[in-house]
């Protein structure tokens, strides 16, 4: 960014505009780094993270701080070395909004020494405010990256295709299934089935599902690996699954359960590596 004349004092008005400009600076100047699908990724997960602080101030109880540094904390423990055009960014200064305006050079060091307290902060407005002019703006340029994706394609079905289609659908197996099922029900009504609600009637949603024929609960094979959700597999096993249903909570943008899924294969990588 230029360097400011220090003579001149911004006016208030240009605040909100300058910061949000500079933003999404930093976002280009770090996705055009990487790839198209690892762009994807992380427009995603600032759009994420602004999301987060969409309601910032507005709840004094509402404190998006250590949910925002958790996701980080993923991002950097599956991108690695990778991730660094990203963080030199310091994207998480933005989100400190006491000193956001020093720290991006939206006021030079004299200028901000000026104000008093309250001008060095952004108000509750003016944060609104930034966090929509940015949102709107990574929304679109996720609309551009998948704009430059390759069409998903549907071919007529032939004896070729039908039987890649039969080796697909044997991927999709009932631990599979179960594993996403239970993902889907803890990260979107925090339901986990040992702590709040009993085995039995998520193992009953299950068979509805997975369109699964049921008769009782003791000759239930479902009962059974669900009780054990998500340890019914171990180590490369349920890393293979978990990864496998990634995809699908990716594609909706269900970001609690990615969380929760990229935890799990982080803790059983760990676990492996030390075998």
């Amino acid at each position: 960014m230029p360097k400011k004349d220090t003579n001149t004092t911004t006016p208030r008005f240009q605040v909100v505009p300058l910061l949000a400009q500079q933003f999404i600076r930093d976002y280009e100047d770090s996705v055009k780094q990487y790839e198209l699908p690892q762009q994807l990724e992380l427009t995603e997960h600032l759009l994420h993270v602004l999301g987060l602080f969409r309601h910032y101030g507005q709840n004094e109880q509402d404190n998006p701080y250590e949910q925002y540094k958790e996701q980080e904390e993923v991002l950097l423990k599956r991108y690695g070395k990778t991730l660094k055009p990203y963080r030199d960014k310091q994207f998480y200064k933005y989100f400190d909004f006491e000193t956001v305006l020093s720290e991006k050079d939206i006021y030079s060091e004299v200028e901000f020494n000026s104000l008093t307290s309250d001008e060095q902060g952004l108000t509750v407005n003016e944060i609104d405010q930034f966090i929509k002019v940015c949102y709107n703006s990574l929304y679109n340029a996720k609309v551009f990256l998948y704009l430059r994706m390759d069409p998903v394609t549907t071919i007529p079905a032939s004896k070729e295709t039908l039987a890649v289609s039969t080796e697909s659908d044997k991927d999709i197996t009932k631990a599979r299934q179960l594993l996403a099922i239970y993902y889907l029900l803890k990260a979107g009504f925090a339901i986990e089935h040992r702590d709040n609600h009993s085995v039995s009637a998520v193992a009953r949603f299950a068979h509805l599902l997975t369109g699964t024929r049921y008769t009782n609960l003791q000759n239930s094979d479902i009962y059974k690996k669900y009780s054990l959700m998500p340890h019914y597999k171990t180590g490369v096993q349920l890393i293979a699954d978990l990864q496998f249903i990634r995809p699908f909570f990716a594609d909706l943008n269900i970001q609690d359960a990615i969380k929760l899924i990229d935890e799990e294969i982080h803790l059983n990588e760990k676990k492996q590596s030390k075998k």
